[in-house]
């Protein structure tokens, strides 16, 4: 049957095949991902660091990455990243890239941001049940600084 097809015909079905090789691989082996809104109890830890931080900002939604037992077909999670959102082609109107990872059972937010060379950086933020500890190393225009803050205060930096 392949060889009655023209051969434009042909060369589209066998890109198109492979692009969904990859797909029907990862499926194979038990992996997968889904968009969803947030879980209640991310977004609590969330909003706990929101509140020590004011300028914190999250999306809603989440792409969960996950792997399928073979024997109880449970979803193990891989990782879980929160998609920010998008106005003017620009991540909350002012980063042109961002990006979060949450694990929400081991209370972690690791992010990383750039609003072009005026404002760069990434950050761990660890929630504890009684503290909220934010790490950022950001750079500017001329220089680079690590800020660390507790419950939304900055920490004095320590010398030797």
């Amino acid at each position: 049957m392949l060889k009655a097809m023209p051969k434009p015909f042909y060369l589209l079905l066998l890109m198109v095949m492979s692009l969904f090789a990859g797909t029907a691989s990862a499926q194979g082996i038990g992996m997968g991902m889904e968009d969803v809104p947030l879980r209640p109890s991310e977004l609590k830890m969330l909003k706990r660091i929101e509140a020590a931080d004011p300028s914190f900002r999250y999306g809603m939604r989440v792409k969960r990455y996950f792997r399928t037992h073979p024997t109880t077909k449970n979803r193990i999670p891989l990782r879980v990243e929160v998609i920010a959102p998008k106005t003017k082609g620009l991540f909350f109107g002012e980063y042109m890239s961002y990006s979060m990872v949450i694990d929400e059972p081991a209370g972690i937010v690791t992010y990383e941001f750039d609003a072009g060379t005026a404002h760069r950086g990434r950050g761990t933020i660890v929630v504890t049940p009684l503290d909220v500890v934010k790490t950022e190393f950001s750079c500017g225009l001329s220089s680079c600084a690590t800020r660390v803050e507790r419950n939304g205060r900055l920490l004095p930096e320590r010398g030797n």
